[in-house]
């Protein structure tokens, strides 16, 4: 390891000093747009976004040579530097010798934002060059050790910089940097003490640059109606050189969708079959083959984000009872259960992904310009399944079909799914490598779009809003943050939200991420919180947090607080579904409000082995036994839903369950803690987005405060001899 990244991975507890003489706007701005592959200098870098929201947009040429001069950033009112230490991420005065050492080299770092700079193409660190001057004239020559620009802000440059090892302590020292043969400004930093030192340059001025206004409005999608006609164009001309009729879905990033072309004599219905016996859960069920293309195009959409792109290939490779599909004794699939999320019976997402996120291969994302832009979902073999088996390479027509249509709106190569390994398993994204190209072109003749007048496509369920500093999105339905409805005097208040999702946000924006590309980017998520009752009492989004996480956030939010009530049981038995209290209590569980469970530890009891993964063992008290079971007939989490569900399919939507606390059914996958106040339940936050791990890592960071009592944890419990879990982290989590 350099000396460099030594000095930028340390793990240090916020200190309030980092804050001191900040406005409440800068601070917000500090935190707010770090992220990415800042956040992976820390928050110290977070801190560092203080100055970047202050920064102003100033043009430069990316391509040639620099022809305009570096400008580093200073505060408002004066030339001192926008400085950090790279790793405590303490402010000015700095000194010679770092105070937390991880490294063999004890030489501070600091951090300074730089605009007009960015390197080319092929050049590193070494093409910038840095020098301080103390007050008697001497100039010391400082090393650039790591230049990169500020991720969503191509415009402003981080810089860590190491101090010349003769450097004394003795006050201001004024800093500059040089790329290309060009000088920048000069800037101020103490070292030993702030004051002293050489006087500002003739005409120094601060350089603290604009705050930019955060966008007034979102987009779901950046295609437009002519590019959407093109894809259904393709996709049908593909359909026609294979002589297979199908229904071809186009959605934006949010599920609307964009366009729609049922090509005559696809087949209908498509039946929902896999390998659980029939007449069981869904299996057998017959559904339009226009329901089926929708769910495959908007689970495209919904798992893709500009760090990473996943098809419904990719989902069937996460949802089974093992992880990889077929490999024995292995536990279940990542996202086990996330099939039932996003369904139209739901209070949260909408439009919703109809038959639920689907793992039928036939649904690709859709990419404008490296940009994430919708889905296509592709139906037409009459078969609605999961691919069992990963490893034969099959190239289903649906698929082929789906590959051709998106043919010019592809998407990245890096972040592709088959780029991605999640527990060193490198996940599928389709098994077409070769998309038919055809020289004829098909008519789309009858086909509908979804744009308004001139063109004009839906509006985003979501607006731009900061929470704790950090940049996102929120559903106005959910915003403001409004108190606990029990009538209670621990009830969590507006004022206990907010600060539950700006902790769970900023620890989001320092996390190192399971799925996304670059390596180094930070997690992006859905921060939901309930009270006891289920009622959202706040959702939070990142930017370019996949879409089906909002959801699924609130389904895994709900979920902890139900489980972990007193009337869990009773609830249950009242909606028709005691067998599954009795296989609880026959473990000894009661469901009675005596134990707080986290959606790690009800979705351990949801398995079809247990414990999970174990093969010839029984299945859980909440799971179908395994000669029964199949993705689309999992137990108690799709028997609460399946009534409701289906008839929001075919009719107008109604909650997804009887029970009121339960709206949108429940979430069987880790990323959920309940909260407690004063040792009394009082709600659940969720988190969806990334890895499993990393959402149980950002929950505890929101329930920090309001953590459950450790006796009362589900990992004190042990059922068959078994412990279950409560909480699992990741190693080495932080940026």
């Amino acid at each position: 390891m350099d000396r460099a990244t030594d000095h930028v991975r340390g793990v240090v507890t916020y200190d309030s000093r980092l804050t001191k003489g900040f406005s409440a706007e800068e601070i917000c701005v500090i935190c707010g747009w770090l992220c990415g592959k800042l956040c992976a200098m820390r928050l110290g870098v977070i801190l560092l976004a203080v100055l970047l929201l202050a920064i102003s947009l100033v043009s430069f040429d990316h391509a040639g040579a620099q022809s305009t001069k570096p400008i580093l950033i200073s505060h408002p009112d004066s030339t001192r530097a926008l400085a950090f230490e790279s790793v405590t991420r303490q402010r000015e005065p700095f000194t010679t010798a770092v105070q937390v050492q991880f490294g063999s080299d004890p030489v501070t770092r600091i951090m300074l934002f730089a605009m007009n700079l960015q390197l080319q193409a092929g050049e590193t660190a070494s093409a910038v060059t840095a020098d301080a001057e103390d007050a008697s004239h001497t100039i010391y020559p400082l090393t650039v050790e790591h230049v990169d620009s500020v991720p969503d802000q191509p415009w402003a440059t981080s810089m860590v910089v190491r101090l010349a090892d003769d450097l004394r302590q003795e006050g201001d020292v004024l800093v500059r940097i040089k790329y290309r043969g060009i000088e920048s400004n000069r800037v101020r930093v103490g070292i030993g003490h702030v004051g002293d030192g050489p006087p500002d340059d003739l005409n120094a001025v601060p350089t603290p640059g604009i705050l930019l206004p955060p966008p007034s409005s979102l987009t779901a999608t950046n295609l437009a109606q002519t590019d959407v006609q093109t894809i259904l164009q393709q996709a049908a001309s593909a359909a026609n050189a294979l002589g297979k009729p199908v229904n071809i879905v186009v959605t934006d990033r949010e599920g609307n969708v964009l366009g729609f072309l049922p090509m005559p004599g696809t087949p209908s219905p498509s039946t929902i079959r896999s390998v659980g016996r029939l007449g069981q859960g869904l299996e057998g069920i017959a559904v339009p083959p226009a329901e089926a293309a929708t769910a495959k195009a908007a689970t495209a959409a919904f798992f893709s984000t500009g760090g990473n792109a996943f098809t419904t290939r990719t989902a069937g490779f996460i949802i089974q009872e093992h992880f990889p599909p077929g490999i024995d004794f292995r536990a279940g699939g990542p996202l086990y259960g996330v099939q039932f999320s996003s369904l139209p019976c739901s209070d949260i997402k909408k439009p919703s992904a109809r038959l639920g996120l689907s793992g039928d291969p036939g649904g690709l994302p859709i990419y404008k310009n490296g940009v994430p832009a919708g889905g296509i979902g592709v139906e037409g073999d009459g078969l609605y399944t999961v691919d069992r088996n990963p490893a034969d390479d099959d190239q289903p027509f649906e698929e082929l079909i789906a590959a051709s249509g998106v043919r010019g709106f592809e998407a990245p190569a890096l972040i592709r799914g088959d780029n991605i390994l999640v527990d060193g398993i490198r996940l599928p994204f389709s098994n077409v490598v070769n998309p038919p190209a055809p020289s004829s072109t098909a008519s789309i003749a009858g086909a509908t779009f979804g744009f308004g007048f001139g063109g004009v496509p839906p509006a985003s369920e979501f607006v731009p809003q900061t929470v704790g500093g950090i940049g996102g999105e929120v559903d106005p339905r959910f915003f403001p943050f409004i108190a606990g409805t029990a009538p209670s005097t621990n009830a969590l208040t507006a004022s206990d939200v907010e600060t539950i999702i700006t902790h769970a946000a900023q620890q989001a924006n320092i996390t190192r991420a399971a799925i996304r590309q670059p390596l180094g980017s930070n997690a992006r998520v859905s921060i939901a919180v309930v009270d006891t009752a289920g009622v959202v009492l706040g959702v939070f989004r990142q930017q370019d947090a996949p879409v089906f996480g909002f959801d699924v956030a609130v389904q895994k939010a709900r979920t902890a607080a139900f489980f972990s009530g007193a009337n869990a049981a009773t609830a249950l038995r009242t909606a028709g579904f005691g067998t599954y209290v009795d296989r609880a209590q026959a473990d000894g569980l009661r469901f009675d409000g005596t134990v707080a469970f986290t959606d790690r530890a009800t979705g351990f009891l949801h398995r079809p082995f247990f414990p999970d993964g174990i093969n010839d063992t029984a299945a859980g008290p909440f799971s179908t036994a395994i000669s029964d079971w199949s993705p689309f007939n999992v137990g108690l989490q799709l028997d609460l839903v399946k009534t409701n569900f289906l008839a929001s399919v075919v009719g107008p939507a109604v909650p997804c369950t009887s029970i009121p606390a339960l709206p949108n059914g429940i979430q069987i996958f880790p990323g959920s803690v309940p909260l407690y106040k004063n040792g009394v339940l009082v709600g659940a936050i969720g988190i969806s987005g990334d890895g499993v791990d990393q959402d149980d890592l950002i929950a505890a960071a929101g329930a920090n405060g309001f953590s459950a009592p450790a006796a009362i944890r589900s990992d004190q419990v042990f059922v068959r001899g078994v412990r279950l879990p409560f909480l699992k982290f990741p190693r080495s989590p932080n940026l």
